[in-house]
């Protein structure tokens, strides 16, 4: 029987079709898993977006669907004591932030309440440890963002920003404090850029990635820029000392690279990781450091170990964990991604690694790695999980580390690596995205020992 994939995302809404439009006043009980407060009314579970637990509101009902009710605040009655200012004159519209109404050091453990319970009511499992989560500064700690661009149709206006509160169409902000600080007055200068342009209409989005000393942005284009238009440009990358290139359907054009390269170092400085524009970047610099020697904690890897890294992307795990082990295999879906790791290994001086690329969703027992031994694994999956992996994987390891960004698939591959012989022993929720929805958790299984059978009576004389 073919096995249904997981679901994410919410149902489609209804609209609300009562003819009652009393505010109904409702005390909230938890926050869900997308930041949303979580109440009951007329024995109906109710979703209130700007809600927080423990706080009595009046909502009005939005949507309305066969197991719950969707609502939105219209009076606070009784705030919660956590409930703070938003620190974002954007916040009301803008769609990248969810949390800002509740104290940053709560957010943390409210999320990890979240996934513990996710992972006991999909998984029916406990961690035998939870640790400490890990921290992040609540301001300027996002190194990466995709920013949209707009032409407006009537009035010629560029507009550069975020997706606003469920809505496709973008919100115009000329400040992110979620960005890192470097980012402060790129929104506007690189509206002003392209409103000086010929035409700005073929530009669609851009991609900000942010190394230890570099800024690079790569802007979508539907078509090649004329020599105005890329003299345009170069002036405002040079001026803001940019790394800028422009993507069109068939090529990638470097106008501008200052002297700084892109890259940045974890592992206490031992591994520098370069990386190109489009590259995948764990967004939180801080949580990343933190993660890498986590895990290198959690592994414990030694001379002995050969240790194998799925979603290795550029070896932001794999060149750590080298230093200490006999030998790494990080595994990638992309050809560009491989050579772009292989390089970072030749920088980094590091010959115990090999990179390979595959198809991790298909079947690898063919494969040259595959059929190699290891006693230990780390996982980094994207937000699908690693569900049809773990039914092929190989399995003979005594430790396997789970990084997951998504809660309801680490609880699903959980029970799936518990039903192989694996129990969860370490668990720790990271806040490696403030003041959204969004967590991240970092999980260690370890293969459970047999149980010893006792001997037959009479097996044995006195």
């Amino acid at each position: 029987m073919k096995r249904l994939g997981i679901r994410f995302g919410r149902p489609k809404t209804k609209k609300n079709t009562t003819t009652d439009n009393t505010p109904i006043v409702l005390k909230i009980e938890s926050l869900g898993h997308d930041g949303r407060g979580v109440g009951r009314h007329q024995g109906k579970t109710l979703f209130v977006e700007g809600a927080l637990p423990n706080e009595q509101v009046h909502v009005d009902i939005i949507a309305t669907h066969k197991r719950f009710d969707e609502a939105k605040v219209s009076e606070i009655i009784t705030p919660s004591a956590d409930r703070v200012d938003p620190f974002c004159k954007h916040y009301d519209d803008c769609g990248g932030c969810q949390l800002q109404h509740l104290e940053h050091s709560v957010q943390i453990h409210h999320k990890q309440k979240s996934v513990l319970s996710q992972l006991q009511r999909i998984g029916q499992i406990t961690p035998e440890v939870i640790e400490t989560p890990l921290t992040s500064p609540s301001v300027h700690y996002r190194r990466s963002a995709r920013v949209g661009i707009n032409v407006l149709q009537r009035s010629g206006e560029v507009i550069v920003g975020f997706r606003r509160r469920k809505s496709n169409k973008l919100l115009d902000i000329d400040h992110c404090p979620i960005l890192d600080q470097r980012c402060d007055g790129l929104f506007s200068a690189l509206k002003a850029t392209l409103q000086d342009l010929h035409n700005p209409k073929g530009f669609t989005h851009a991609e900000i990635l942010l190394g230890d000393q570099s800024i690079a942005i790569q802007i979508r284009c539907k078509h090649t820029p004329d020599k105005d238009s890329r003299e345009l440009l170069e002036t405002f990358a040079k001026t803001h000392q940019l790394n800028l290139y422009i993507k069109t359907d068939t090529q990638l054009l470097t106008l501008c690279e200052a002297s700084t390269k892109n890259a940045y170092q974890v592992a206490d400085n031992k591994v520098e990781l370069h990386f190109e524009p489009g590259d995948f970047l764990q967004v939180n610099a801080s949580i990343n450091q933190k993660m890498i020697d986590q895990a290198i904690d959690w592994l414990t890897p030694a001379s002995q170990d050969s240790i194998l890294d799925l979603f290795c992307g550029l070896g932001n795990f794999t060149l750590p964990l080298a230093h200490y082990a006999d030998h790494v295999t990080g595994i990638e879906g992309s050809d560009e991604m491989v050579s772009r790791a292989n390089k970072n290994a030749l920088i980094n001086q590091l010959a115990n690694v090999s990179f390979y690329r595959a198809d991790l969703a298909g079947d690898n027992q063919q494969q040259t790695w595959y059929q190699a031994n290891y006693n230990k694994m780390l996982l980094d999956p994207p937000r699908s999980g690693a569900y049809e992996l773990i039914d092929q994987m190989p399995l003979g390891m005594e430790k396997i580390l789970y990084i997951s960004c998504e809660p309801s698939a680490l609880a699903r591959d959980a029970k799936r690596l518990q039903e192989k012989g694996y129990k969860l022993t370490r668990f720790c929720a990271m806040d490696m995205f403030p003041h959204t929805s969004h967590v991240e958790s970092m999980a260690l299984f370890e293969k459970a020992e047999k149980p010893k059978t006792k001997p037959k009576a009479g097996l044995f004389k006195r």
